[in-house]
């Protein structure tokens, strides 16, 4: 088992290296549950919420003075499912966005930072589709424990608006504002599962290869980008699960995205990318055999940013998943 677990995380990381892996939007798209494969199976639709703040500034690792900017996303994601058979799933991802701004972080010569007052607004709409499929290419159960590791391929689709003005209409909104991204990305990753009787361990890669798309008057690349997730689940209740009973789980997760540097119309943006860690408790509630409800908190407790950003203070998401 030992064994496994490190080849399993040595892969992992060389895929983090070679791809040079980046930016991560707000499409994590590890929303589809604490563990993914426990309760995403048949058919079925998932209905969840997020939120996430940032009111934070750092230059790599230094939290320095936020000059009074702040950015909100709220995405409401509806995922269906359908398993073509045991082994493969079929996965349709429709979010809808609302962000807002409060002031642009500019940092001017010399480092000082000042917030454009002038720069504020919110944008709402569908965002990106994405499609996605699942494959569990390895499984393994013996009398007290299961084992699945799983692929992921997909693709996202330029569907959300990306036109978004400030709320004087004199300026279009930061691209990252936007319901969408203008671009077709391109979807890849791995989601690992173990349990032993009341205990699980699962964890997911998601990586993210997107193309040049148009966001407001300007052409936009986000970085590629890499989410990582290692979570802990142990049933407080019941002791011993049966077939239609109830059961409670408490789950404990290290999460986060690594991103790489944006382009806008071909240019480097120096002040993007970069890496945040997250320390995320969670509550799941099975209401055997159809509902599955599930709360998580994601508090960033590690920056790594290129340049001068704006960075996470926390996350915050709750669903329901409905098994057919």
């Amino acid at each position: 088992m030992k064994k496994g677990f490190l080849t399993f995380f040595l892969v992992a990381g060389l895929i983090a290296l070679s791809a040079g892996f980046g930016f991560a939007c707000d499409y994590c798209l590890l929303s589809q549950g604490i563990s993914p494969l426990d309760t995403i199976n048949g058919a079925g639709v998932r209905v969840n919420q997020r939120y996430t703040l940032m009111d934070r500034v750092y230059r790599g690792t230094e939290e320095l003075d936020n000059p009074g900017v702040k950015e909100e996303y709220w995405t409401t994601e509806v995922t269906g499912f359908y398993s073509v058979n045991e082994d493969l799933t079929i996965l349709g991802v429709l979010p809808y966005k609302r962000n807002g701004m409060d002031g642009e972080l500019n940092v001017l010569s010399g480092g000082t930072l000042e917030a454009r007052s002038d720069m504020q607004g919110d944008s709402s709409g569908i965002g990106d589709i994405s499609v996605i499929g699942r494959y569990s290419f390895f499984k393994r159960h013996t009398i007290d424990a299961t084992t699945t590791v799983a692929a992921l391929f997909g693709i996202k689709l330029p569907t959300g608006r990306t036109d978004g003005k400030t709320n004087d209409g004199m300026e279009y909104l930061d691209s990252h504002m936007q319901p969408g991204t203008g671009s077709t990305d391109f979807i890849a990753g791995l989601a690992f599962s173990h349990a032993v009787q009341r205990v699980s361990v699962s964890a997911n890669l998601l990586g993210v290869i997107p193309t040049e798309g148009k966001s407001g008057d300007k052409y936009h690349r986000f970085g590629n980008a890499l989410n990582y997730d290692l979570t802990a689940k142990y049933r407080v209740y019941p002791g011993s699960a049966g077939p239609i009973e109830p059961q409670l789980f408490l789950a404990l997760g290290v999460n986060g995205e690594l991103r790489g540097r944006e382009k806008e119309n071909g240019v480097t943006i120096a002040d993007s990318g970069g890496n945040t860690a997250y320390l995320s408790p969670g509550i799941q509630v099975v209401v055997a055999p159809h509902l599955v409800f599930e709360f998580t908190y994601q508090k960033a407790v590690y920056h790594n940013l290129y340049g001068t950003q704006m960075g996470e203070d926390y996350k915050a998401a709750g669903g329901v998943t409905y098994l057919f």
